[in-house]
């Protein structure tokens, strides 16, 4: 609820205080591109997640569908952990390789200030580790749903590297890998004590009985 109010306020200022230079002025203050990184990069990556170019609407329904399951599922600090991952790895993988190929010649210098915000990336991570791991299969759909329907556009641009897609690509595969490393420990956390109990007492009465 915090992060889509947030966004959510923040869209009200961009679209009804702000004038058109304005706006732009804040995209590129917040953008994760190469020049912010290097000057402030907590402050930029913390920005960067609220603040959007366009689809406002969009991306806040798809992060309601991804974070409220996620948040149910695993409790609010894992969420918030998950969601961070997401974005985190998702910038700093996508822009690490436009800085290797701009060293490389294979981009022009523009890419060091090319806009870059937006919670897409903790929308995708969100989205996956709720169709995965959301509580109960129904449930899941939505989520499900809403990442099969974004994900072609998201991924858009994946075969020649774009920052965004490449992104979104690493961002997805963290909501899984970081979903099912909770899942797991969930499932081991969930064992009542006495029957882990029991169970070590048969595994002993099993061995002595074979000595």
């Amino acid at each position: 609820m915090a992060f889509l109010g947030a966004f959510t306020a923040i869209w009200g200022v961009q679209a009804l205080v702000l004038t058109r230079a304005a706006r732009d002025e804040v995209t590129a203050w917040a953008s994760t591109n190469l020049d912010n990184l290097e000057v402030d990069p907590v402050g930029t990556m913390v920005a960067s997640a609220f603040v959007a170019e366009d689809a406002q609407g969009v991306l806040l329904v798809a992060a309601a569908l991804g974070l409220f399951p996620v948040a149910r599922r695993f409790g609010n600090a894992r969420a918030l952990g998950l969601a961070a991952a997401a974005h985190m790895l998702g910038t700093v993988v996508s822009q690490g390789i436009a800085l290797v190929r701009l060293e490389a010649g294979d981009l022009p210098d523009s890419i060091r200030t090319a806009p870059d915000v937006g919670p897409s990336y903790v929308v995708c991570g969100a989205l996956v580790a709720a169709a995965l791991y959301g509580p109960g299969g129904a449930r899941r759909l939505p989520p499900l749903a809403g990442w099969l329907t974004l994900g072609p556009v998201l991924l858009r641009g994946l075969p020649t590297l774009q920052v965004a897609a490449v992104g979104h690509l690493v961002a997805m595969l963290t909501g899984a890998l970081v979903g099912g490393v909770f899942a797991l420990r969930g499932r081991r956390l969930a064992v009542p004590p006495a029957e882990t109990a029991g169970v070590v007492r048969d595994a002993a009465g099993a061995a002595r009985s074979e000595n």
